[in-house]
């Protein structure tokens, strides 16, 4: 299977569920891996028949990175926008309204600046995220929740009175929504921690978004944007964490994609370990004969000391070919 075709695979399994990954670390295919959804192979990048149960390959849940949408560009949504930004959460703004729905007042936002039953009508390249209903209005926000039930999500939540909400859900079950698809939303939305103000409101959204994505089971997030440039099939090097001891800068499952054109995406932690990996992967991007294969790195506390960091580790980081 081409890289194209994988990427392109991996990118519609994950607007529908977690996906598994299994990556084969050692021997002469090291860097081949299938992605599994269900407990189907959905897609394959190998150079030979494996045995993809064997106990010995890296095995990760595979999800995207949080993104939160955001329907209504209020006060609420301003102090949610700067929250999130804080957390190096993906945010996109929806309203039609350009007033608050634009660049300067969002910067590092996606700003959809038209129609809410526009935007939720037309395909989106959003992978499950987290729908936040905070309209200027009822009547939008019933229609919100109506377009957002049905769309793949990890969660929704819906600003409002509790007397608001109940004639929402009971407007709903007339249009046969079921009482799972009510259940689903956080209605009125946000954690009860007694919140007054738009600041105080939004922490205890964004508390509840937290709560939402750490209490389920640990999976790898993969970037987004990331995940749409490989699905393009461009040539890259990309370079996975693929273990980690002591409190080395990083995670199993950060990764760094170097392409082509020397363009640089994601991280595999900053410091010492990724400006080595950064050359390690231009090393290998010049040389067309080096195969994937993994590095480890050790920054043992003593060596961590002489360059100026506080603590550090060792890691493993695997090097592929895409």
């Amino acid at each position: 299977m081409d890289r194209k075709h994988y990427y392109s695979q991996l990118l519609s399994a994950l607007k529908h569920d977690i996906v598994e990954r299994r990556t084969i670390l050692q021997g002469p295919c090291t860097g081949d891996e299938v992605i599994l959804q269900n407990k189907q192979v959905i897609a394959s990048l190998e150079r030979g028949e494996h045995d993809w149960d064997d106990s010995s390959l890296l095995r990760e849940r595979l999800s995207s990175d949080v993104h939160l949408v955001i329907f209504g560009g209020g006060h609420i949504a301003l102090d949610l926008y700067h929250l999130a930004i804080d957390l190096a959460l993906r945010v996109t703004i929806v309203d039609d309204r350009p007033e608050f729905c634009n660049q300067e007042r969002f910067p590092q936002a996606t700003c959809l600046c038209a129609p809410f039953e526009e935007v939720l009508e037309r395909p989106q390249s959003w992978i499950r995220p987290y729908f936040i209903i905070t309209t200027r209005g009822h009547a939008f926000d019933r229609l919100c929740l109506e377009k957002t039930l049905h769309l793949p999500h990890s969660y929704i939540g819906m600003i409002g009175s509790k007397k608001k909400v109940a004639n929402t859900f009971d407007a709903l079950r007339d249009a046969n929504y079921s009482e799972a698809e009510l259940a689903s939303v956080k209605a009125p939305i946000g954690l009860d921690i007694g919140a007054v103000t738009s600041s105080e409101i939004a922490l205890s959204i964004l508390a509840q978004v937290i709560s939402e994505y750490r209490k389920k089971e640990q999976a790898v997030r993969l970037d987004e944007q990331l995940l749409a440039r490989q699905a393009t099939g461009e040539h890259h090097i990309l370079v996975r964490v693929v273990e980690k001891h002591g409190s080395a800068p990083c995670e199993v499952g950060f990764q760094l994609a170097l392409f082509a054109d020397r363009s640089l995406m994601g991280t595999v932690g900053g410091g010492e370990i990724e400006a080595r990996a950064i050359k390690e992967a231009q090393k290998m991007l010049l040389d067309v004969q080096m195969q994937d294969h993994t590095v480890r790195y050790d920054l043992s506390n003593e060596r961590a000391g002489s360059i100026g960091m506080i603590c550090g580790g060792v890691a493993t980081l695997l090097f592929q070919r895409r």
